[in-house]
Formats: C-alpha cells, structure tokens, sequence
C-alpha cells in the first residue's frame, strides 16, 4: 500500500510539472508553442530555417469586431498554419499577438522555402473565417520574411519580413532582400562559392520536367545550381547577382551548357536552357553554344528560353543568333511572357515556337478573374501564330485544372515535377 502511494504522488508530480511547463512554454489562446520555448528548441538546432508570418491589419479586426471574435480568429489561423506546418515537417510557434514563427532544420533549398511562404500567404487568404452567430466570413491577407542562414536566423526572417512589407511584397528572403545584408561581404561569400564551385567541378545543371495535356513528359528545363564544401546544392538565387558582378557568369555558363549539352545527347530527349541578351550578343558565349551543340549533336533537342526583357540593346544581333540556331534546328521560347513589356512586333520578328506564361499570372488562376483573363488573351494570341503556350509556376492541382481548361498547351511545376539532377 504504501509503494502504491508513493507511485501516486510521483504521478501527481509529474502531473503538476506538466501542467508548469505548459504554463511556461505553451499561449495560452493559441495552445502553440510560445518564444520562450523557441529560445530552447534553438539550441539544439544546427542548421534553423525561419519562417516569420505575420496578419496584416489584424487590428482592424479587433477593432472592427471586438476582442473576442478577434481571438476566435486568431486560434483559427493558428490551427490552419499549425496543420501547414506539420505537414512540412516544421514547428510552429506564436510570436506576438499577430506574428507566427515556423521553424525548420532541413537541408538548405530555397525553392522549398519560397513554395512554402506562397503557399503559406495563399493558406490563409483563401481560408474564410465564418464567425460564430454573425452572418460574416473573415479573410486574412499576410506577409511573409523568411531566413536560411545559420546564424542569427529569426532577427535576419524578421529583418526580411521588414523589407517584405515596405516593399509591398508578399513575402522577401533575407539573402535576397537588397539593402538588408552587407553587400561586400555577400559578394565576398558568394564569390568564394562560386570559384569553389567552379574549380572542383561542382556546377551542376538540374532538370525540371515540363508536361503536355496528357501528363507526359516532353522536355526539361535546366537549372544552374552549384553544391558548397558541405555538398548542399545551393540555387542560383543565392549566387548569380555574384556571378555578374565578379565576372564569373560566362564561367558558369559554359559549364552548364556543356554538361547539359552532353547528358542530354545520351537521350531522345529535349531540354530548354534560359538565355539572356547579354548571352546572344556576347561572342565568346555565342561561339561556345555553337560549338557545344556540333560536338554533341544536339542541335534539335534544344530549346532556348529567351527572357522577354526590354533590356536587350542590339535586337539584329539578337536575331542573327537566333536565326542562325533556327537554322540548325532549335527551337525557341519567350520565357517569362506576359510581366509587362510585351513588344510584340519585336516577338514576331523571334518567330517563337513557344510561349511561356510567367508564374506571377499563373500561381493564382485558379481564383483570379482577372488572370484567366490574360491567360486567354495569351492563348488566343499564341493560336493565332501557331505557337504553343507552356504555364509555369503550377504549384496545385487547382492551378493545374484551370490552366489545362483554359487550354495551355504544356506545364511546368512543383505539382507535377521537382527538379532533379538527372533526366528521367
């Protein structure tokens, strides 16, 4: 009996303790893990990756309703970024009265990041509220800072969330966000990557696959990424401002180019490569192309991407390289159609075989009038030139479904493939 009473109180015990950590670690509206528990879960963490979310104007609501239903709606978002988050193998913790943190430690990825954060904004703008006894659905907008570095991680996703909002952005990554970081010392730190990369051979191209109507595969994209000392593949966005400024660029180039030119010439199958301007028009990268594609043969696999950038300076050597490409069998597309410069009597001189619909109109057509609008005007536009439309950006099987009724020809995206190193 009295071995049974001494189990009853270390059960008690352990009860009470329980119930003061809960007290200590957990919001008490939100039932979320509060900063205080953060400040001990970071410690054991090597690598965070932070995620800051915070409710736009979410005053107005306690305001406009009161501080009741303003609380219901928090624990409702609450429990929807919660449910997200767990999905994706991250904690979810509650910063302040309107602010979120999601944190991670897996490996380096922006694309990742970024799916999440516009996934994340999508979430909550799309999940409506209904408030209890009012005949009222609540949306809420919100912004997102995001941070993949190691170091002083939550201040950088906060710092990021700071440029996001002035900027007028839904969401903005710390390593991308100008004026944020210190830009000589992010030059030094890219460069020294960037030359690593290069002279132990560590410039890889990787391939995302784009679809036809029917799901099938019929070309890949390729993507420039370099893997650091760690052998994290890091994405260009992290290094190819760096790559410009530092007189890299045209290093990469190549490599990417010969090293896609060569795999793709042990297959049947097509690829696209992105070219800028400043590629066409610069010489040595123009020759290199051209001497890449007769040493493999590939000519008629090849695909040119060519931004759609009122930058370009001297269009006749524009046309003159794609001409001649045409000519041995290439095949081009305008990338990133439909963002606003648009010169369309310059794109008909391209003869373009495809165009391709830029993300910022597709990754929200399955909900905006306003992009399926444009998008059809696009179609009708392509028909009309016997040129195919190719939807990027599709991140959904509801952005999917409404492309694919529309009518767009081809699709590229996270909801249909990743990119991956090798060719399927």
């Amino acid at each position: 009996m009295k071995k049974n009473s001494i189990n009853m109180s270390d059960y008690c015990l352990e009860l009470e303790n329980k119930a003061l950590k809960e007290m200590l670690y957990v919001d008490s509206l939100t039932g979320l893990p509060n900063m205080l528990l953060y400040t001990k879960d970071i410690v054991d963490i090597s690598h965070p990756k932070a995620i800051v979310v915070d409710l736009d104007s979410f005053s107005d609501i306690n305001e406009y309703y009161g501080r009741n239903i303003g609380d219901f709606v928090l624990k409702e978002v609450a429990q929807s970024i919660k449910t997200y988050a767990n999905n994706e193998n991250m904690k979810t913790y509650r910063m302040d009265s309107d602010e979120f943190l999601l944190l991670s430690s897996e490996v380096l990825d922006i694309e990742k990041y970024e799916r999440v954060a516009r996934e994340m904004v999508e979430l909550l703008k799309t999940n409506e509220i209904a408030i209890p006894n009012l005949n009222e659905n609540i949306v809420i907008d919100a912004t997102i800072g995001f941070c993949l570095e190691d170091k002083d991680t939550l201040n950088k996703a906060l710092l990021a969330l700071d440029y996001a909002k002035k900027s007028q952005r839904d969401f903005a990554c710390y390593i991308h966000s100008m004026g944020i970081r210190n830009s000589y010392e992010d030059r030094l730190k890219y460069t020294k990557l960037i030359k690593l990369a290069l002279n132990n051979d560590k410039v890889i191209p990787y391939f995302q696959p784009i679809f036809d109507r029917n799901k099938k595969i019929v070309k890949y994209e390729t993507l420039s990424r370099v893997e650091d000392k760690d052998g994290k593949v890091i994405s260009p966005g992290f290094f190819m401002t760096t790559s410009k400024k530092v007189r890299l660029y045209s290093m990469m180039t190549k490599k990417i180019i010969d090293k896609s030119f060569s795999k793709i010439s042990k297959t049947d199958n097509s690829i696209s490569i992105n070219l800028l301007a400043r590629d066409m028009m610069d010489g040595d990268i123009s020759t290199y192309i051209f001497e890449k594609m007769k040493k493999y043969g590939v000519s008629k696999q090849i695909i040119f991407e060519i931004l759609e950038d009122e930058s370009i300076e001297n269009h006749e050597r524009v046309e003159n390289f794609i001409n001649r490409a045409k000519r041995l069998g290439v095949r081009i597309a305008i990338d990133d159609f439909g963002t606003g410069y648009s010169n369309f009597s310059y794109l008909l001189s391209l003869k373009p075989d495809y165009l391709k619909i830029d993300g910022s109109i597709i990754k929200n057509i399955d909900k905006d009038k306003n992009s399926q609008a444009i998008v059809a005007a696009i179609i009708s536009f392509a028909k009309t030139l016997h040129v195919k439309t190719i939807a990027e950006f599709v991140h959904s099987k509801e952005v999917y479904e409404k492309c694919h009724e529309l009518g767009i020809d081809e699709f590229q995206g996270f909801y249909l493939g990743e990119p991956l190193s090798n060719l399927l």
